[in-house]
């Protein structure tokens, strides 16, 4: 487990050091939003928009909540066309759903290869590629897909999340502090953006207004009542511990 240090400016020259700091970028990636399905959008219309009935069956198994019964369908389907980019996107979708990132990552790049072979790319594949890399912690790998999703679709306000997240463990506060900003820019909303900003703010060792957006982290966790967030909390409250001592 990794520290990083943050070195305050002033008269007390100790540092605030976030364990596990290194880890950040791997939890948050794993928050609601980012987590939630990504509708593949690409070029390839006429494979993406998939009649078939195999297809159209895992597709609403997926709807359903049935992953186990999509999967299924969708290696059926594989089983037939297995140069088909969608399929390998769904499956891996459902594994990364399912807890197996690393097999995610296999489908991903399965569907990523056929897509480059007919001169095509996708930010949400990306996007799902960059999340389940960044919870096996490959941060620097995860990022250049998010940089590359929003290369592809630059409106889309998932990739800034995503990056933010990364710039923060790659120790770019400022650059995720322009991520994170695009992000709500763009519509996007998140209760992990003040976690974000927070982190990023501490990073550049201004403590007032990490500690004001740490503060409203924790009362929008508390006000929705996100029991889901409980490792996120502890991180908030730990750096604000840290910060109140520094200070």
């Amino acid at each position: 487990m990794t520290a990083i240090p943050f070195e305050a400016r002033g008269k007390n020259k100790s540092t605030i050091t976030l364990t596990g700091m290194a880890l950040v970028g791997s939890i948050l990636l794993c928050s609601t939003l980012l987590c939630s399905t990504l509708t593949w959008i690409s070029p390839a219309q006429a494979q993406t928009k998939n009649n078939d009935p195999l297809f159209a069956q895992g597709k609403d198994y997926f709807a359903a909540g049935d992953l186990n019964r999509a999967l299924n369908s969708f290696r059926q389907y594989e089983a037939l066309k297995p140069n088909n980019i969608a399929v390998h996107f769904w499956i891996g979708l459902i594994l990364d759903q399912t807890g197996d990132s690393k097999a995610a990552i296999a489908e991903y790049n399965q569907s990523q290869t056929q897509a480059a072979s007919i001169g095509t790319d996708s930010a949400e594949l990306r996007i799902n590629m960059g999340n389940a890399l960044a919870k096996l912690g490959y941060s620097k790998e995860a990022q250049s897909n998010y940089q590359r999703a929003i290369v592809i679709d630059w409106q889309n306000p998932l990739a800034y999340l995503g990056l933010s997240k990364c710039l923060i463990d790659n120790g770019d506060y400022d650059g995720a502090l322009k991520a994170i900003d695009r992000f709500v820019a763009l519509g996007g909303r998140d209760v992990n953006v003040y976690l974000i900003r927070g982190l990023a703010l501490t990073g550049q060792s201004k403590f007032a207004s990490a500690r004001e957006q740490l503060h409203s982290f924790l009362n929008s966790n508390q006000s929705n009542n996100q029991t889901d967030n409980q490792p996120l909390t502890q991180l908030a409250v730990k750096i604000l511990s840290e910060i109140e001592i520094m200070q």
